[in-house]
């Protein structure tokens, strides 16, 4: 009866340790976006006007682009293209959009994968 008390305890600081890793992991993809968003409205409009075009790289693998895909079907790959933002001869060139219902949610979870390391708004010329 007397330790039951302290395995609250324990319990409690492991719940608070855990629950701090995953803001912490929350930070780290968040800072993988690396163009301001917060202008960006729920229909995916900055300022209300326009939609933002962005871009990361992935793995020229077909299993990841099927992962990718699952996300959201509407992303566009280019296999031959390295973009502004520098993909690799062993990486495939991804577009998307935000001008898509749930545009964030897609976002964020674009920017929690490992293999991602930088999403960039697209510029076309």
């Amino acid at each position: 009866m007397l330790f039951r008390p302290y395995l609250v305890i324990l319990v409690i600081l492991i719940s608070l340790s855990a629950s701090q890793c995953s803001r912490k992991m929350d930070a780290t993809n968040q800072s993988k976006i690396q163009f301001d968003y917060s202008a960006i409205d729920d229909r995916g409009l900055r300022n209300g006007e326009v939609a933002v075009d962005y871009e990361f790289c992935i793995p020229a693998n077909e299993a990841i682009l099927k992962e990718v895909m699952k996300i959201d079907p509407a992303v566009r790959v280019m296999k031959s293209s390295h973009g502004r933002i520098g993909c690799s001869a062993q990486q495939w060139l991804c577009i998307n959009t935000t001008y898509t219902p749930g545009w964030k949610n897609k976002l964020y979870a674009i920017a929690s994968l490992s293999y991602v390391e930088k999403i960039k708004e697209t510029f076309y010329e």
